[in-house]
């Protein structure tokens, strides 16, 4: 404003100039260059505006060298910041199937798509840190280890080999199904990764395969607090009850700048899902309140014999589960491909039928559709991650001999001698199941959807107009998801690009699911809350990242290499090549690890982590008290309005 009233001055200025042309115009300008920013916004003839550029062109001449330098680098700033903006905006992935599953089907299914775009940005990231410190330090090295043969562990422990050389066509195409043959001696598994272990090479790759996972999985752990940290945000805030009026969303939510016909109709339908959101939300608050004793004892009664019943199947379901994996194992070498997916067939017809039948049994709950949502998907979470967990269990009781080390197979060697690189064994049966869970979308999709929706268009059967189109179930879709991602992070380190294959297989599914959901569905009857449901997203997430720690943890702490293969066949477990590592450090760093590592900072750190945990509780729950004095306030605002239109009515009533 100061700015516009100067330049006024300096344009009256010009008209006396004009008519004096002896006064001198050094005065005048001075400062011009900054000033001639708000020329655009000053309402002056077009006359005035000419003259004032041609006194700035005529005395640039005159600017030190600095000033105009500094002028072309924040010219040149802006320009790159805008493109580099402009630049990720085009580049954004999914952007325009994301805003339109949101308009068509509502904020709740475009969450589910929006997972998926976080899951293989994570599992991007994965391929790309092990392949710069994992895979091109090993295939530039070409080194070999030099492993140590133990006293009773010549024979019985180092005879790890295999002919690939006349395996038939067929053979070579179950390969790839299986991860045997030319797959498991490539670098896809962890037998495949050797490399020098000498003091003459600085870069140790196994300290960098096994520092780098770790590495990785804690940092997708801080990422993944961050995110529910953020999401929880908003769902106390839904919780506390933060509702704005439905005429401020009518009348506020529109976006003026929209031009095209077809984003039109895609923001109308957005606001209309809110609007059916809010009022559906408002009558179940109602009926909620209007609720009897007797009809809360039958509700809770039901819930109660509901629950009973979904801890059977549950229970029934383990049991397959486990006679799948034993009978799978069993002569695991010979046998074929249906035997050796077995227990992925067993866990995916599980985790296809159970939660269907958890959906229907929460329709019966009297629930709302957002709490259907989250019991759904905690009790799918519980079923496949369990079910996930026995099959790891077993095997490792297979394979690593946990619980039974004094059987003869496990004595030589302190593993099942019958798995002479159980590391690649274990990495395979990580990459069948992830392998079958892509199948098993394929096959959803075309064989089960696609049908349903042709029966459904063409038949005038009773059953199939009863059936109609799918619904897409987004506790079912998240949790077939989540267990994928927990089978990844469990497989990385045996399988160390497993992450890749990951991202192929979440970005075939986005595409996959996109069809699924234009085609063969239709917008689901219950709409719900994306921000309801994206913090238990996150919750599920970090439940299976916790499963995969708990496992890999026990792996590299406690259980012995393998002989034969690997870059640890020189250790006794895989965390001994990171104290071995450190051995070689100069004496204060290895005083500085020995002290962070001890328990006096263990204490220090709870310590301060406490203090930090207590301060944030305190101001959470100072800002709850203020919020809830603000809400106070508000109400007496309201009320105080209120009484004084009544004033006025019977003022305007008692006039004569």
């Amino acid at each position: 404003m100061e700015g516009s009233q100067n330049l006024r001055h300096r344009l009256t200025q010009h008209d006396t100039l004009t008519a004096s042309p002896d006064l001198k115009t050094e005065t005048f300008l001075e400062g011009l260059d900054d000033q001639l920013l708000l020329l655009r916004a000053v309402p002056c003839s077009m006359q005035q505006k000419r003259f004032l550029r041609q006194l700035n062109a005529s005395t640039r001449r005159e600017a030190s060298i600095w000033v105009a330098w500094h002028q072309r680098q924040c010219r040149a700033y802006k320009q790159l910041r805008e493109g580099i903006w402009n630049l990720a905006r085009i580049c954004q992935l999914w952007k325009g199937s994301l805003d339109e599953i949101e308009g068509i089907f509502g904020p709740g299914i475009q969450s589910y798509f929006s997972f998926l775009k976080f899951l293989l940005v994570i599992n991007f990231l994965a391929g790309l840190l092990i392949t710069c410190f994992i895979l091109l330090p090993v295939t530039i090295s070409h080194g070999t280890t030099s492993f140590l043969k133990g006293p009773g562990a010549e024979l019985e422990c180092m005879n790890y080999s295999s002919d690939i050389s006349h395996r038939s066509s067929w053979q070579h195409l179950q390969d790839i199904f299986t991860g045997e043959g030319y797959l498991e001696h490539s670098y896809l598994f962890y037998g495949a990764y050797h490399g020098k272990q000498d003091n003459h090479h600085h870069y140790k790759v196994h300290l960098a395969y096994l520092l780098s996972i770790l590495g990785y999985l804690f940092a997708i752990f801080l990422w993944i607090l961050r995110r529910i940290m953020a999401s929880l945000v908003q769902w106390l805030m839904l919780r506390w009850e933060f509702k704005r009026y439905n005429s401020a969303r009518i009348f506020t939510e529109w976006d003026f700048c929209i031009q095209s016909p077809e984003l039109a109709t895609l923001k109308q339908r957005s606001i209309y899902n809110g609007l059916k959101i809010d009022l559906a939300e408002q009558t179940r608050r109602l009926q909620k309140q209007q609720r009897t004793w007797k009809q809360l004892s039958q509700l809770y009664l039901l819930r109660l014999l509901i629950n009973g019943v979904i801890l059977l199947m549950m229970a029934a379901a383990f049991y397959c589960i486990h006679l799948a994996t034993e009978v799978s194992q069993q002569d695991a070498f010979s046998s074929s491909v249906v035997k050796q997916y077995l227990p992925p067939l067993v866990i995916s017809i599980v985790n296809v039928l159970l939660p269907f039948l958890f959906h229907a049994l929460a329709q019966l709950e009297g629930c709302s559709p957002n709490t259907k949502v989250n019991l759904t998907l905690v009790r799918s979470v519980i079923l496949k991650l369990s079910s996930l967990g026995m099959f790891l269990f077993f095997l490792g009781q297979r394979v690593l001999c946990t619980g039974s080390r004094n059987a003869p197979q496990c004595q030589p060697c302190g593993y099942n001698k019958l798995y002479q690189c159980w590391e690649t064994h274990i990495g395979q049966e990580m990459y069948k199941m992830t392998v079958f869970s892509f199948l098993t979308t394929l096959v959803v999709a075309f064989l089960i959807s696609l049908p349903r929706r042709l029966l459904a268009k063409h038949s005038s059967c009773a059953l199939t107009r009863w059936l109609g189109k799918e619904e897409f179930l987004v506790p079912h879709n998240v949790l077939d998801i989540v267990a994928a991602q927990t089978v990844i992070w469990t497989g990385i380190f045996f399988c160390p690009l497993l992450p890749l294959l990951g991202c192929v297989v979440i970005f075939l599914t986005f595409y996959i699911k996109r069809y699924t959901v234009f085609r063969n569905c239709q917008p689901s009857t219950q709409l719900f809350r994306a921000s309801h449901s994206k913090f238990l997203f996150q919750i599920m997430l970090l439940l299976g990242l916790f499963l995969a720690c708990m496992s890999l943890g026990y792996v590299i702490s406690s259980v012995h290499p393998s002989h034969s293969c690997g870059l640890f066949a020189n250790y006794s477990t895989n965390w001994q090549a990171v104290p071995k590592a450190m051995s070689h450090l100069p004496t204060s760093a290895r005083l500085v690890l020995d002290y962070a590592t001890s328990n006096v900072f263990c204490f220090l750190l709870l310590m301060l982590l406490s203090l930090i945990l207590t301060i944030y509780v305190s101001q959470a729950q100072a800002n709850r008290q203020e919020i809830e004095r603000l809400k106070r306030q508000r109400v007496q605002c309201i009320q105080g309005k209120w009484r004084l239109v009544k004033k006025l009515a019977l003022q305007l009533v008692n006039l004569p």
